[in-house]
Parts: C-alpha cells; structure tokens; sequence
C-alpha cells in the first residue's frame, strides 16, 4: 500500500428529518422496548465538510511535496485518515437505519413478510445506493477520461474497470484523476455486503441484546485486521491493502455507536444510566479532540513517510491509528450532536455538497497545477490547496444541483419505489 492509499467517499446520506422514514414495521418481537426512531443530525453533515477539506490537504500535500520532511508535513501526509471518518459515518449512518426497520432491510422473516418480502426489501435498498452514488460518478468518469489532459490514454479496461467501481481488483486500472476512486469501490463493496451483517445479527434482539451485537461487530473488525496476512494468490499488480475487507473494522465502527446510539429508545433505568453517562463523555470535545490528533501525529511520527509501499504490520498499525481517529472524530457527535459551528449554514451546504467535492477535487487539483504556473512536487502547499478548494466547491455545488439531486429524484419516482 502506497502512502497516498486512503482517500474518501462521502455518499452515504442522512433522511433530512425523521418525518421522511417509512412507516416502522409492526415489531416481530412484541415484548422488546420501543423501537428507536433515528432522525437527522446536522452535526455529521457539518463533519462532511470537515473530512472533505482534510482529504483535499492530504493530496495538495502529496502533489506539493509537502508530505515528507517536518512532522508537520508528515501529519499532513496523514489527512488520509479522514478516509476513516467517512468509512465510519457511512457504518453508522447505515447500520442505525437498518437495525431500526428503517433501512429497507429487515432484521426478522416475519418483518420481511409484513414488508412485503425480503427480495423486494433488498432489491429498494440496493436502487437507492445505485440511484445515490452512481450518476454523479458516471458523469465524473466520462469527463476526466475523455476531456481533461490526466485523464488520456485510458484504454478499454481502464474504461470498464472505472466505471463498474471494480478498479481494486484489477492491475493498472487507477487512472490519472480518479486514482482516488478506490476508497468508493470499497465502501461500494460494504453496501453490498450490509445486508448479509444484517441477516446474521437479525436473531439478536436489536433492542434488548446490545452487547452481543456489539461483540459479533468486534470479533468481525478483529478478524479484518488478518486479511493482509492470508496467503492469497493477488494478480500481478493488485494491492492487497485496498481490497474491501481489510477496511471493515472502519465501517465496524460506525455500526458499534449505531448500537450505542439506539440505546437512547430502550425504556429502562439501566438504558437510560448508560446513555447519560455516554453524553456526558461525548461532550467532552477536547478530550475527543486530542485522542484524533494524538492518534494523527503518532502515525505520522511512526511512518513510514511518502509514497512507498507498506508492509502488512505498517499497514495493520495504520489501520489501527486511522480507526481510532475516525471513531474519536465521529463518535461523541453521535451521542451529543450539539454544535454551533458544524450546524452553520455554510457546513451544512459544504456537507451537503461533499460527495462532489470528492468525486471532483483530485481533477481539479491537476488543473490548479497549470493554472499557477507550478509543477508537481515543487511546493506552493497554500496556493495550490486555494485554488484546488476555490474549484472543488463550485463544480460540487453543480454537481449537486444538476445531477445528483435530480438523478435521485428521477430514480425514487421511475425505479426506487416500483
């Protein structure tokens, strides 16, 4: 795995308020505690924006060479990391919606039959994930291969292996201006995966057994961390540190405080001792702010630095420090999502605008190149990241605004919901 391995994949969204879910379900288990509702949290759409500025610095520190060197530059190198902040939104974000009957799939047969089947179940979620993440990434795709000069010289499997989102399996298909799609077509591969978690955890009562849906989620992260080792027989060229399954325990993260969140519907006196003590420690931001940039600097300091290749252990020590700051970043706004700053108008729009800022940034960064004067690798950190951020956000905002939003709204009434 190079240095430059992680990257993000912002497209997992919130239901703008609670109002916007289905209607529950009739619980399969009549004796279980109310079924927790999850709505919206304007926090993590503010955190979005968050994440995509820190994965744009990872890559202008890259290009610039301001990856290696000083520590300074080095935990810029490391901004990589928020790779992990969104990998663990998406499991949260995800999980909390399926584990409550919210999500389209299921935790019981009985649930799926009252629903209408569970084929017909999977096959909704799936639509959704489709109508979301594909149309912005097919138009990204088809203008960075055919218009823009770091896109040339595609060949025919670069073409299909870009579009399918099934570039990791393949040698020589992370192409100029979408090398950074890998981290999609993993979290790609989570979505698909999701409901097989669901299925196995569904004979665990969501409301009442916590624990050991929390235990099942760990020893599966647990085992993750192996899959580097197994002796499997890679092609030629494959890089086994961005294939789907070594970045589980990222996603497990995001499903654990899912667990930890619908805590706040079980109606008893230890449920409710629990949830209070876990506010009263999410609102202790600095603390939580010190643990992610603790775990920052201490790879960053560890190493290796710059584009080489890791070896398993390296790759298992990161993988550790990156799931330690994406759950510190993530989890205390799950359980106390207050914040003025993240709830700020402009947070919510560059939230809303993220998956654009990642899909395109990396394009843009190669334009901001010749638009400065500069070539790569020779500095000029502040200017590049300031023209790279001045073209991201308004291509974002369009892509939002003309496709995605309007792609989904076409879905939801031709295929979606049929």
């Amino acid at each position: 795995m190079t240095s430059k391995a992680f990257a993000a994949a912002p497209s997992v969204r919130q239901d703008t308020a609670s109002s916007a879910m289905p209607n529950p379900t009739p619980s399969a288990m009549p004796n279980s505690a109310t079924t927790f509702r999850p709505g919206f949290l304007p926090s993590l759409e503010g955190l979005r924006a968050v994440a995509s500025m820190g994965i744009i610095g990872t890559h202008v520190a890259f290009q610039t060479g301001h990856d290696v060197g000083a520590l300074w530059e080095r935990v810029l190198g490391r901004f990589d990391f928020f790779v992990a902040v969104f990998f663990v939104l998406s499991g949260f974000l995800l999980w909390r919606s399926h584990r409550s009957g919210y999500g389209g799939i299921p935790r019981r047969k009985a649930l799926a039959d009252a629903d209408g089947g569970r084929k017909k179940s999977w096959a909704k979620y799936y639509k959704k994930r489709v109508a979301r993440i594909m149309p912005a990434y097919w138009v990204l795709v088809l203008i960075v291969l055919i218009a823009l000069p770091v896109g040339r010289g595609a060949d025919l499997k670069i073409w299909l292996t870009n579009l399918t989102l099934t570039q990791v399996y393949f040698s020589g298909s992370l192409h100029g201006g979408l090398t950074h799609l890998w981290s999609l077509s993993v979290e790609v591969a989570f979505y698909i995966a999701l409901p097989l978690f669901a299925i196995g955890l569904s004979r665990l009562d969501p409301h009442r057994q916590q624990g050991r849906r929390i235990v099942a989620i760990s020893l599966l992260a647990i085992l993750s961390f192996g899959w580097p080792y197994l002796p499997l027989p890679y092609p030629e060229g494959v890089n086994p540190h961005i294939q789907p399954i070594a970045y589980f325990s990222w996603f497990a993260a995001g499903m654990i405080l899912a667990e930890l969140e619908s805590l706040q519907g079980v109606d008893t006196d230890a449920a409710r001792a629990r949830v209070g003590t876990m506010q009263r420690w999410a609102r202790r931001r600095s603390l939580w702010l010190a643990i992610a940039v603790g775990a920052l600097v201490l790879a960053s300091y560890l190493g290796p630095e710059g584009l080489v290749e890791l070896t398993n252990w390296e790759f298992t020590r990161r993988l550790l420090c990156g799931l330690v700051f994406g759950a510190a970043i993530i989890g205390p706004w799950t359980m106390a999502p207050e914040s003025r700053f993240l709830e700020h108008p402009i947070m919510q729009a560059l939230g809303r605008w993220s998956y654009g800022i990642f899909l395109w940034h990396v394009a843009m960064l190669s334009i901001a190149f010749p638009l400065l004067g500069v070539k790569l690798f020779t500095g000029h950190l502040l200017s590049v990241t300031i023209v790279t951020v001045a073209l991201s956000i308004p291509v974002a905002a369009a892509s939002y605004a003309l496709v995605e939003e309007p792609a989904r709204r076409f879905f939801a009434r031709v295929w979606v919901n049929r």
